[in-house]
């Protein structure tokens, strides 16, 4: 028994001997960002964390501070859109940072939203700009959009990376936090070595792609961005596969327009400004999109409601819709990036540097789910 013992302890012994290595390797590889200034969470790939899903959820505290601050959201062409280090340039009087989600729609955009506030104070949160940016593709049920057989039903890539570490734990009523907000670095320091290997497990796979495809990923680069362009052939494809991910024929959904309007609102109501950007697509996707007329439809609105308050603003760039300009239906090229990143500066700095917040006793409020929780300021 002693030998039992002794021979466990010393197990245990080399295993947190282990654990210590690698915590501190990871910090030698990966150091610790300050936790001052803006984050570009796009550039995932270079840090720990390797996905935006996951750099988002575990890296948001960095969110948390008394500063005036931009943060973008929305799906994949917001993130590649918006180059988070021009905006910046051109705007001195907050720090900005890029939470876009690639294949978002607006429920998972409500959930980054709400991630982010989970890690700040009240007052933290009136500090809040929040760049929305939307286009047709984003309004599609979480049940459509997220349907894969690896995933429960409706479940976005937030709801993933929730459970992944076990820091939420799922019931039928939706996840339920197991380590509270304020614990969040405390739990990614956890379970640093255990990141630290996935980094290691993804860079071997990257490697072994490099050798077979002479190709790390199959993403494509910047360069090779610019020079695509799109044939006849590909753009049948592209509105194929759009018919087919909406789940429905000629219009978005409703559902997804009212998750908006309440995300608007509660933010609003907390004392948050809000910038809603409506992303332009290339011309002949949005003249051959049976999608386009109740989006535009569904914008109009909003922006019937909510355009005089003094909180709200919004962004239109109708004009850059050159088919040229996109590397597919969705995404601008570089070149295009670099004018929408300039405009929003521009808007930004009129709106946020040069304005001040609305003083009024706000309330704060948090989605949850298809419904609002009202709570008082301080609770």
């Amino acid at each position: 028994m002693k030998y039992i013992l002794r021979q466990s302890a010393m197990a245990l012994l080399s295993f947190a001997f282990l654990y210590v290595l690698l915590a501190g390797a990871s910090f030698v590889v990966f150091p610790d960002p300050s936790r001052a200034g803006p984050r570009d969470f796009q550039a995932a790939e270079q840090t720990l964390y390797m996905t935006v899903p996951k750099y988002v959820f575990l890296g948001r505290s960095v969110l948390a501070n008394p500063d005036s601050k931009v943060i973008l959201v929305g799906a994949s062409n917001t993130g590649v859109g918006f180059r988070q280090k021009l905006v910046q340039a051109n705007l001195g009087c907050a720090k900005v940072s890029n939470l876009a989600m690639g294949g978002a729609n607006i429920s998972e955009v409500r959930q980054v939203i709400n991630l982010v506030h989970e890690v700040q104070s009240d007052e933290e949160r009136r500090l809040n700009t929040f760049v929305i940016g939307v286009w047709f593709g984003m309004f599609v049920d979480s049940d459509v959009k997220y349907a894969e057989g690896d995933r429960h039903r409706g479940e976005t890539d937030i709801d993933i990376e929730r459970y992944r570490y076990g820091f939420y734990r799922r019931t039928q009523n939706g996840p339920v936090a197991v380590l509270p907000a304020h614990w969040l670095d405390a739990g990614v320091m956890a379970i640093r070595p255990f990141l630290l290997l996935e980094k290691v497990a993804r860079q071997a796979r990257a490697g072994v792609n490099l050798a077979l495809t002479g190709r790390t990923s199959a993403q494509r680069t910047d360069d090779e961005r610019e020079s695509v362009v799109m044939s006849a052939e590909d753009k049948q494809k592209a509105l194929e596969y759009w018919k087919e991910t909406m789940g429905r024929t000629t219009e978005i959904s409703a559902a997804q327009v009212e998750v908006l309007k309440q995300t608007i609102q509660a933010l609003l109501d907390s004392g948050e400004k809000i910038v809603l950007v409506d992303l332009p697509i290339p011309a002949w996707h949005r003249d051959a999109s049976p999608y386009q007329p109740s989006y535009r439809q569904a914008l109009k609105d909003l922006l019937q409601e909510f355009g005089d308050r003094r909180n709200f603003s919004s962004l239109s760039m109708d004009d850059l819709d050159n088919d040229l300009d996109y590397s597919d239906e969705v995404h601008a090229k570089r070149h295009l990036a670099d004018i929408w990143s300039t405009r929003l500066a521009g808007k930004l700095d009129s709106f946020v540097c040069q304005e001040t917040p609305d003083k009024s006793a706000p309330k704060v409020t948090t989605l949850r789910s298809s419904e609002l929780v009202t709570a008082a300021p301080g609770n």
